[in-house]
């Protein structure tokens, strides 16, 4: 009888009772309807549903209502309330109850958990009764999976660590650390059913972060796990002032990486340019042929500006001149107007045409010494 049992656990899990525990009704299913779920609508596999129906009747797992003139009429399927542990106990499996308990379990064990740093500890066993409330209820755990199982533990240990990592460090080496696999952090696993934590589990991650701390902290970034380096690529006449120092990127012929926090170091005194203008380069293709050509321009790589590229560019005089060369589609005019809001500096499109086919920089050709590098003189 346990296809029966199974059809009718199905229906029961979308009551209210099977949902949150609470609930006023038997589970009423009618006959015909029910049969015909089960593709029984009649012939021979009618018959032996119709069987399996009334061995389960039989066992007192529910109750079959018949027509009153016609006892061999199925008119509805009745599962009394109060049979879940006797309907999942002969299916062999844990009930919505016993789910629900192991589900609040999981969350209250996590909430006395003693890696949790003091500054984040409060928020943490506020943050793990309110899973343990909506567990019990039936209510929303996203992005936890419902069966308190494998899946919910290792988020559930991971958070803790989170929460406690000191530092910066790129987010294989933290993977590799905090899961025993340098790319789990980052992985593009497949959910295997509804509610399980799947996609990039950093984002997950981040999202649960931002509920634990109220958005204090929002992203891996934000904890010192870093997809990247914070770092401006860069190339041309710049000089800036460490600890009393001046340092001349100038007088390097190659490109050069500057991370954010010697950017910080320097104070708004502690850069001199003696470039015209600085020009920010989408591609890092196009950046390596233009710092190539040494043409005494401030070259900046960046597609989106990261923070080490905002802090670089706001750091700087404010007489330069502000271009940028972007592919000529719509993320790269996009790309414009996100420096200007970041930077504050008024930047203009070089060389970028709206509609331009091929829209890449690369199609421009190779470059030449001169400003503006393409074309026939003209800047834009």
């Amino acid at each position: 009888m346990k296809r029966v049992l199974e059809a009718l656990a199905e229906k029961y899990e979308l009551t209210p009772a099977g949902r949150t525990g609470v609930g006023a009704r038997d589970l009423l299913v009618d006959a015909e309807k029910f049969l015909a779920s089960l593709d029984a609508r009649d012939g021979r596999r009618r018959a032996e549903i119709e069987q399996e129906l009334e061995a389960a009747e039989r066992a007192g797992l529910l109750r079959l209502e018949r027509h009153p003139r016609d006892a061999a009429i199925l008119l509805q399927v009745r599962l009394p309330l109060g049979s879940e542990g006797a309907l999942y106990g002969r299916l062999g499996r844990p009930s919505p109850a016993e789910l629900r308990a192991g589900l609040v379990a999981q969350f209250a064990t996590a909430a006395t958990d003693a890696r949790v740093p003091v500054v984040w500890k409060a928020d943490w066993e506020r943050w793990c009764r309110g899973m343990s409330e909506a567990a019990a209820t039936g209510g929303t755990v996203t992005p936890f999976d419902r069966t308190p199982g494998a899946a919910n533990a290792e988020i559930l240990d991971l958070l803790p660590r989170l929460l406690a990592w000191e530092g910066e460090s790129l987010v294989r080496f933290a993977s590799c650390l905090l899961c025993g696999d340098s790319k789990r952090l980052e992985s593009l696993a497949a959910p295997e059913k509804e509610g399980e934590l799947s996609g990039q589990l950093r984002g997950k991650l981040g999202r649960l972060l931002a509920d634990i701390t109220g958005r204090k902290l929002r992203s891996l970034d934000d904890v010192g796990i870093l997809p990247n380096p914070r770092f401006a690529l860069l190339h041309g006449p710049l000089r800036m002032r460490l600890d009393g120092q001046w340092l001349n990127l100038g007088l390097l012929h190659g490109p050069v990486r500057v991370s954010l926090a010697d950017i910080r170091r320097a104070g708004p005194e502690d850069w001199a340019c003696d470039a015209r203008r600085c020009l920010t380069v989408e591609n890092e293709t196009t950046f390596h042929e233009l710092a190539k050509l040494q043409s005494g321009e401030l070259l900046i790589q960046t597609s989106f500006p990261g923070s080490a590229t905002v802090a670089l560019i706001r750091s700087l005089p404010a007489t330069l001149e502000w271009w940028h060369f972007g592919d000529s589609d719509p993320a790269g005019f996009e790309i414009v107007r996100v420096l200007r809001e970041k930077t504050g500096r008024d930047f203009r499109p070089l060389h970028m045409q709206a509609g331009r086919v091929p829209y890449e920089q690369e199609s421009l050709g190779r470059p030449r010494r001169e400003w503006p590098f393409y074309g026939n003189g003209s800047s834009e």
